[in-house]
């Protein structure tokens, strides 16, 4: 292969088989209503995954490459579920509002293809124009099939005709989109190429065909409905009565076009970009089952600055900062007006009247390394604002505790991240202290009970430690600690605090003939969750590994995971609509793996081509980081 053609891609291949237990307590605030809601479910998952992804490039001549990147995906999933869960009034001592069995059968396969094709063009009789032409498509086609049961109690209304719900339902689902687009740019040097200035012209059009049929149909209860566990339909059952209420057959079309003019300055010290982006779009859906639910098309104008600049103060200190905005659509579901009952304790139904959503965000980025003493700093900060943002609209029945949600535009939700870190050695070298302090802040809009309320959710977490290294050992300790304040403008709305001590300590030893052994403690303790939900932990890792063969490039290794079988997964997510949900799931805990590795590099001395992100080859699974003798990494199992 020479320089002038090159081919690279991955293929992967996945099974998974998991069978996954979890626990959640989830509490509605809400003004003069207080509820508390636990669940708690298992699922048997089994599915398959196969991805391949591509790169052909072909540099035509010094003016002229082409680039061509198809990518297909096939995703085969069976899932069958249970759970129980208990709403009470009042809180977690409450007084029950209603009790739900469920049993749930999922089969589905979707089918994902996409390809992008860039064409650049230097023009040799006037150097720094350039021209490129970049088109993409993608096809993506989901069915689904599903079985359920619920058999729900309503405890307030107890005597009443309607104290009870047996649901049992055959739903049929398919989704197809089409996405075509393409982008033109053009670039003009502005007198004399070598003064670095430039105009910057670019539009775009892309075009999304959504379709979504939605089929649901009742099947007859049966008479004894203690213990009743559902059959696994794999077609429609011939009982099954076609429920056109619950029921749509969609079609959305989107588009959107954006006209970017811009001036782009390069020098030595520093590269600027600014200008303007103009970005119409548009939307339109029809309803093949009820007409009266077709939306016109509706259009929207968003006009916005954009800017990049980036400052070198040296070859190891510089500051980048950028600029941009950019316009979402609504998805099918948020416009779809029909209820979705697949909870029937928590119905969603689609609003058609949403517009897409425009969002606007800073980010500026700050690195510093001292190769003379070995320092490094960096910080970094994000802000975004958006307008038109799609949001939950809540109402909740006292009486039954159902709930019913549907979508709506609201303006200001903005989020604030900054983070700041610092590595420094001690004098001797050897020793070397980091640190590292982030700060998170979001502000959402929702509404509960038809009041708007505005939740503010802050994250706060300084970490630091020392690490000590030398020829054949190195060892670490860090302590850390995290807290979360979530406000809500409503005054009903109660104020929440957590926080989370720990630390975090590993070690590793090398021993000159191939062997090494590394090992790793956490401690964690939460406080200021829900009931039940505060934990405190120890996760102890261990692993030995051995490497031979002259350029030690054959490893085996025995690792073992979670030695003290304490592990647990707890987190907390909060919503503008106030709901504030404590989770806690399994994992797999305390088990040994064995390893073996082969290292082999066929380029020896030969020169390796420049292939600047090109994807010839898979790179580390996610959540996978590359350890070495420069820092032993938290040791954990495979997400």
């Amino acid at each position: 292969m020479n320089d002038n053609f090159r081919v690279g891609g991955n293929i992967f291949y996945t099974h998974t088989d998991r069978n996954s237990e979890s626990q959640t307590n989830t509490e509605y605030t809400q003004p003069g209503v207080n509820e508390f809601k636990s669940s708690s479910s298992s699922t048997r998952d089994k599915g398959h995954n196969l991805r391949a992804n591509f790169r052909i490039e072909w540099k035509i001549d010094p003016n002229n490459t082409l680039d061509f990147r198809p990518q297909f995906s096939f995703n085969s999933r069976n899932t069958q579920s249970g759970g129980e869960s208990f709403m009470r009034n009042g809180g977690f001592d409450g007084d029950l509002v209603n009790s739900n069995i469920t049993r749930q059968f999922n089969h589905g396969t979707s089918y994902n293809a996409s390809g992008q094709l860039i064409f650049n063009h230097n023009f040799p009789s006037r150097p720094g124009r350039s021209f490129s032409v970049q088109a993409n498509y993608e096809f993506s086609d989901t069915k689904q099939h599903s079985t359920s049961w619920s058999d729900i109690e309503y405890y307030l209304t107890s005597g009443s005709e309607d104290d009870t719900d047996k649901l049992y339902r055959f739903l049929d689902n398919h989704q197809w989109n089409n996405s075509v687009g393409a982008r033109l740019t053009w670039t003009e040097p502005l007198g004399d190429v070598k003064r670095g200035n430039f105009l910057q012209v670019a539009y775009r059009l892309q075009y999304r065909f959504n379709n979504a049929n939605k089929d649901t149909y009742n099947i007859p209860t049966p008479d004894e409905t203690i213990g009743f566990m559902p059959e696994d339909f794999s077609t429609l059952p011939g009982s099954a009565i076609f429920d056109t209420d619950l029921s749509d057959r969609f079609r959305n079309k989107f588009g959107t076009q954006e006209l970017q003019v811009g001036y782009k300055k390069v020098n030595s010290k520093y590269n600027l970009e600014a200008g303007m982006v103009f970005s119409p779009s548009s939307s339109a859906s029809e309803d093949m089952l009820n007409p009266a639910r077709n939306i016109p098309a509706q259009w929207v104008w968003n006009v916005a600055p954009f800017a990049r600049f980036r400052y070198r103060f040296s070859k190891t200190k510089s500051i980048r900062a950028d600029y941009r905005a950019r316009t979402s659509a609504p998805s099918l579901t948020q416009l779809q007006p029909v209820a979705d009952e697949s909870d029937p304790l928590h119905i969603t139904r689609g609003n058609p009247d949403l517009k897409p959503t425009f969002t606007q965000s800073v980010n500026v980025h700050f690195n510093n390394y001292n190769q003379e003493s070995q320092r490094a700093l960096m910080a970094m900060m994000r802000l975004q604002y958006s307008q038109n943002v799609i949001v939950n609209k809540t109402v909740s029945d006292p009486e039954t505790g159902k709930r019913e949600t549907t979508y709506t535009n609201a303006n200001g939700n903005f989020s604030g991240f900054g983070m700041f870190m610092i590595n420094q050695p001690f004098r001797n070298r050897k020793w070397r202290f980091s640190a590292r302090a982030s700060a998170n802040y979001s502000s959402m809009a929702g509404y509960i009970n038809g009041d708007f309320n505005r939740s503010g959710n802050l994250r706060l977490s300084p970490n630091a430690g020392l690490t000590f290294t030398c020829d054949v050992f190195q060892m670490s300790a860090n302590p850390t600690y995290s807290f979360q304040m979530v406000t809500n403008s409503l005054p009903a709305q109660e104020n929440m605090y957590t926080h989370a001590y720990g630390f975090h300590s590993d070690a590793a030893l090398y021993l000159p003939f191939g062997l090494q052994v590394n090992t790793d403690l956490d401690f964690d303790k939460t406080s200021g969750y829900s009931n039940g939900f505060n934990s405190t932990s120890w996760l102890w890792n261990a692993q030995i590994s051995y490497s031979v063969l002259r350029d030690k490039s054959l490893t085996f290794s025995v690792r073992a995971y979670d030695l003290l079988g304490q592990k647990k997964n707890i987190s907390r997510s909060v919503s503008a609509n106030g709901t504030i949900t404590d989770s806690r799931y399994n994992d797999l805990t305390r088990y040994v793996m064995f390893g073996i590795s082969y290292t082999f590099n066929t380029l020896k001395n030969k020169k390796r081509p420049e292939m600047d992100n090109f994807d010839g080859r898979p790179g580390p699974p996610p959540g996978g980081r590359q350890g070495g003798r420069g820092g032993m990494h938290r040791m954990g199992p495979p997400r």
